[in-house]
């Protein structure tokens, strides 16, 4: 059995609805312009979000720009802290996940993506779920998760996409990734601890760096 492997596990679509908090913020802060006489039957807009492009579906005059001081600076606590959980009890799960892939010898790392004001939210975020992770790494791009893990359960399409060879990804699919390759594919961390067999074959899996046969 493979001892001693980096296993990666992303926060956001994985642990963390991310998503649907963003969308209740965002409309809190930039309320729809209605008629009084329309009011009562005038919704908060329909969006279908089927990717992770945020201005696709989300006006910011400013761009990007503007989008990242919202998300990662001014609304920051209330989007990444006070998010609720993918399913129930995922954080829990992440939990039982930790203690079985330490005591299998190798190392859980919780890994995410955050930017300066997010990253003390989303600490919030985990203890406020009572998280009991040893390893907690914040890196600024999608890709550079691969630099710390060998194996890495992640929802991003960036970061499935940007897997280097000799890695492992294990998708946790949704919506917005349906379409991006993975080596394993999940329907949530459930999974992994209904199933420990799976779980313990990933863990015990020599990466073979394969060369093209032209």
């Amino acid at each position: 059995n493979r001892k001693g492997m980096k296993v990666g596990i992303t926060i956001d679509g994985v642990i963390r609805d991310f998503i649907t908090k963003f969308e209740s913020v965002y409309d809190k802060y930039h309320p729809v312009d209605i008629d009084e006489e329309e009011e009562e039957t005038e919704e908060l807009p329909e969006r279908d979000i089927k990717t992770l492009d945020l201005l696709d579906y989300f006006e910011f005059s400013g761009g990007t720009k503007e989008l990242n001081e919202f998300m990662y600076v001014d609304a920051a606590l209330e989007i990444f802290g006070h998010a609720g959980e993918v399913k129930l009890n995922s954080v829990e799960h992440l939990n039982q996940l930790h203690n079985i892939i330490e005591d299998l010898g190798h190392t859980p790392i919780v890994i995410s993506k955050e930017l300066n004001n997010s990253k003390p939210a989303t600490l919030f975020f985990l203890s406020k779920l009572s998280s009991k992770i040893n390893n907690i790494i914040f890196v600024r791009d999608y890709d550079k998760k691969w630099d710390h893990v060998d194996i890495l359960i992640t929802a991003n399409p960036e970061t499935l996409k940007s897997k280097t060879s000799g890695k492992i990804s294990i998708k946790v699919i949704n919506e917005y990734n349906k379409n991006i390759d993975s080596d394993y594919t999940l329907v949530d961390l459930k999974e992994l601890l209904d199933d420990r067999n799976t779980l313990e074959k990933i863990l015990s899996t020599e990466t073979v760096e394969f060369e093209d046969i032209n």
